[in-house]
C-alpha cells in the first residue's frame, strides 16, 4: 500500500461506515395510540407529552418553496381528558365546573373527528381550507382506506396566550382550522366507514401543489 493509499484509508472507512449506518436507518415509525374511551388520570402537567402523543406534523413541497406545512392534533378521548385536567387547573374551575367541562368533551368525542390544524405556506393565497373554492380537499381515510369528508372547517381565532398554552406549535404565519367529520351518523357496518375501529386513520390533504398525510395507529 502507498504511502497516499494508507492516508486514504480511515476516511474511506469511515465513508462505508457511515454510508451504512445511513443504509439501515429507515423511516421512523409512528408513535402508537390507544383509541379507547378508558378512564385515564391525568394531571395538568401531564398535558404537554399527551399533546405531543397526538400531534402529527408534515409539509409537502412545490419545487424548492413549502406548499403546505401542518401540525394536526386529534382530539381523541385520551386528548380531551388531559384537556380538561390542564383546563381546569389554569382557569382553577372548580369541581362541578369540571364535571362539566368532561361531559361537554365526551359528547363531542362520540359525535364527531375533531382535528386542530395549524397550517402554514410559502404563500398566503394556499392557506384557505375553509373556502369551498379550495384546491385542497381535505378528507378522513380509515384502515381499510374508506374516506369520508368533513362536515366543517373553520378558522380559528383563539387568544395568542390560549393557542401558544394548548396548540404549542402555531407560529405568527399559522392558520389555526378546526375539522369536524361526522362520526355517529356514517360511522358503522351499514356505512361502511369504520374510522378508529379498523386501529388507524389518516388526515388526508390533497390538491395539484402535492399531497400530505398524518396518521394515527392504535398500538
Amino acid at each position: 500500500m502507498t504511502p497516499r493509499a494508507r492516508r486514504l484509508a480511515p476516511k474511506r472507512l469511515a465513508l462505508a461506515v457511515g454510508l451504512a449506518l445511513a443504509g439501515g436507518c429507515g423511516p421512523s415509525k409512528p408513535q402508537l395510540v390507544d383509541f379507547s374511551n378508558a378512564a385515564r388520570t391525568y394531571r395538568s402537567l401531564d398535558y404537554s407529552d399527551v399533546y405531543r402523543r397526538w400531534t402529527r406534523h408534515t409539509k409537502v413541497r412545490r419545487i424548492v418553496e413549502p406548499a403546505i406545512e401542518v401540525w394536526a392534533t386529534y382530539k381523541s378521548w385520551d386528548f380531551r381528558e388531559a384537556y380538561v385536567e390542564h383546563y381546569a387547573q389554569i382557569y382553577s374551575l372548580p369541581q362541578a365546573e369540571v364535571a362539566s367541562l368532561r361531559a361537554g368533551q365526551l359528547e363531542m368525542e362520540q359525535s364527531s373527528y375533531e382535528i386542530h390544524m395549524a397550517v402554514q405556506s410559502s404563500r398566503f393565497e394556499w392557506l384557505d381550507l375553509e373556502k369551498s373554492s379550495s384546491a385542497w380537499q381535505v378528507s378522513l381515510v380509515d384502515g381499510t382506506g374508506r374516506a369520508i369528508l368533513p362536515e366543517k372547517i373553520e378558522v380559528l381565532k383563539y387568544p395568542d396566550a390560549y393557542e401558544a398554552e394548548f396548540f404549542p406549535d402555531r407560529t405568527p404565519f399559522t392558520r389555526s382550522y378546526r375539522v369536524r367529520f361526522p362520526r355517529a351518523a356514517i360511522e358503522g357496518p351499514a356505512a361502511g366507514f369504520q374510522g378508529v375501529r379498523t386501529g388507524r386513520i389518516t388526515l388526508r390533504l390533497a390538491s395539484p401543489l402535492g399531497r400530505a398525510e398524518l396518521v394515527w395507529q392504535s398500538k
